[in-house]
């Protein structure tokens, strides 16, 4: 019930668990060299989830990016942006970013399942958009 923060940055947060937490530490020291500094917080668990680690992290940072590798409907990068949006919305600097699959039936075929899943490269692209975003101009 008690996630861990496993990198600090003051531009965004990104939220995952499992076997993503090492994607996102790989997409937040790529942003890391073009200046953009992450908090990576591994949920660790998703009942309980600690919404205080996450909620804490928004405030300071201002925008959210929820990695997930089950498709968008139902899943927890929607719980989590929820949460966020109805308990900390006022923080919000930027739309919340979720990087998930596609909304599609996981493919069979090896090739297809690893296009199927998220990348750091857009895990990289949706933090920066993030970032960059400005009320009514957005980035990308």
């Amino acid at each position: 019930g008690h996630a861990r923060l496993v990198r600090e940055g003051q531009d965004a947060t990104i939220v995952t668990c499992g076997q993503l937490v090492g994607m996102a530490e790989k997409a937040a020291d790529e942003l890391a060299g073009q200046g953009i500094g992450c908090d990576v917080i591994d949920m660790r668990t998703t009942s309980p989830l600690d919404e205080e680690a996450i909620l804490d992290s928004v405030e300071t940072t201002g925008r959210l990016i929820v990695l997930d590798e089950n498709p968008p409907r139902c899943g927890i990068a929607r719980d989590i942006a929820g949460l966020v949006s109805e308990k900390a919305f006022s923080a919000l600097k930027a739309p919340i970013g979720q990087v998930t699959p596609p909304h599609t039936p996981v493919p069979f075929a090896p090739s297809l399942e690893t296009a199927y899943m998220p990348s750091i490269g857009q895990v990289v692209d949706t933090v920066r958009n993030t970032v960059s975003y400005t009320a009514g101009n957005r980035a990308g």
